[in-house]
């Protein structure tokens, strides 16, 4: 007689890692600019269900972007880089990236102030509920 250990709904719960429409979500709620935005769409677009897209991938190959965005591939490497700096994507350094002759992998990424819950902060005036279903506090 074997004994089993039952899975606990935490074993059984995938990890909390990409998920595409939060990602997009994060994205279209951010100040990026245009063309930062219309990257990182595509990007999400692309991107496998880990939010990766791997080594030597034409998907993010500057010139396969560029025809998607209309830009120059000079241009589509700048936002890339941008969105890196930014924290919106990452990639190995290009100065340690050992097979140079192929593209490096894009991991979509949330930077710090996007991931961050905003607060939300008002103000309720005296004899008033903060409540808007509560009506007890307001002149009848």
């Amino acid at each position: 007689m074997s004994t089993r250990t039952a899975p606990t709904p935490a074993v059984l719960a995938p990890p909390r890692g990409y998920d595409r429409d939060r990602w997009v979500n994060a994205v279209l709620a951010s100040s990026l600019q245009r063309n930062q935005r219309h990257l990182a769409m595509i990007l999400a677009h692309r991107a496998g269900a880990s939010g990766e897209l791997p080594a030597g991938g034409k998907a993010q190959e500057a010139g396969h972007l560029a025809g998607d965005m209309h830009l120059d591939p000079k241009r589509v490497r700048l936002v890339l880089t941008e969105l890196e700096t930014a924290g919106w994507i990452r990639r190995p350094d290009i100065h340690t990236w050992s097979p140079g002759y192929m593209v490096r992998p894009i991991t979509l990424a949330f930077p710090a102030a996007a991931d961050a819950p905003s607060a939300v902060t008002h103000t309720v005036p005296d004899g008033q509920s903060e409540s808007p279903g509560d009506q007890s506090s307001q002149p009848g």
